[in-house]
Parts: structure tokens; sequence; C-alpha cells
């Protein structure tokens, strides 16, 4: 959605020395096409689904792995079911509309919508908003921060 999942979860991973997993990158990967162009193709059920396997598979594996999930994924009630596992940690950056545009529109790899991206991520705050609460371990508003910010408050 924009919220700097990427950005933080290098540095994240860097700092703890553990692989990230990244779901567009993963998508990208294993599909040979980025999010924009598979939800153009397949639509953005089928891709949203594809995400949610992207996550299920990462939090499979045995090695501590930072994930940087895709939002969509907090839809998926198997996907918050493995979210409550014992050994994860679930940070939500959250940002407000203003940001979320504004770091939207300025990346091309990122799906197009019909009724534009003010009103569909407004839309997708408001249906997941209690749902990311529901899984959030940890909460920051990243409105104002930079990543580095971010990665000091996650050190605390």
């Amino acid at each position: 959605m924009g919220v700097g999942k990427t950005t933080v979860g290098r540095l994240l991973a860097a700092s703890l020395r553990c692989p990230l997993s990244d779901s567009d990158g993963e998508i990208e990967a294993r599909e040979g096409a980025t999010v924009r162009q598979l939800q153009d193709r397949i639509g953005g059920a089928a891709l949203h689904a594809l995400e949610a396997t992207i996550l299920l598979d990462a939090l499979e594996q045995p090695a501590p792995t930072v994930i940087c999930a895709a939002a969509s994924t907090v839809e998926d009630e198997r996907c918050r079911t493995a979210l409550h596992g014992p050994a994860v940690t679930v940070v939500w950056l959250q940002a407000t509309l203003a940001t979320l545009v504004a770091r939207y529109d300025a990346d091309p790899h990122r799906p197009r919508y019909p009724e534009g991206t003010r009103a569909a991520l407004a839309a997708q705050l408001a249906s997941r908003a209690v749902q990311f609460a529901s899984v959030a371990t940890v909460t920051i508003a990243v409105d104002a921060l930079t990543a580095e910010q971010i990665l000091r408050r996650l050190r605390c």
C-alpha cells in the first residue's frame, strides 16, 4: 500500500542478519511479472490469492525471516491465523490516506484502479484496519518518520 514495508524490511533484515522475504519481489521472481502486470492479467482476486500463498510459504521457513507481506494478506483467514503463531511478530506500519496516496502514485509497479487511487486505498483502509489491528504485535504510525527512525522504534 505504500507504507514503506520493503525499505524498512531491508533495514531490519540487515540489522538482524537474517533473510528478507518481500511479497512483491517474490511474486516477480515466481511469475516473471510485477504486481501491476499481474493484476491487469489475472485480476485482483487471483493476485491476492497469490500474495496469501507467498506469505504462508514465507511463514513456513525454518529460519527467522523478516517478511514484508502484501497488505491484502490480512483479509485471508488462513494468513490471519498463521500471523497469530507464537514465533511471529507482526509490525503494522500505519499511514494516513494522504501519505499512502502520495507514495502509491509515485511507484510505477503498483496496480491502478478504475475508481482512482484515493478511492481504492480509502476503501482498503476502511476494510482492513480492524484486521490489521487484530494481528499486529506492534503498530507504528509512519507518516512523519524515516525508515531509520522506524527501525529505531522497532529496536525498543
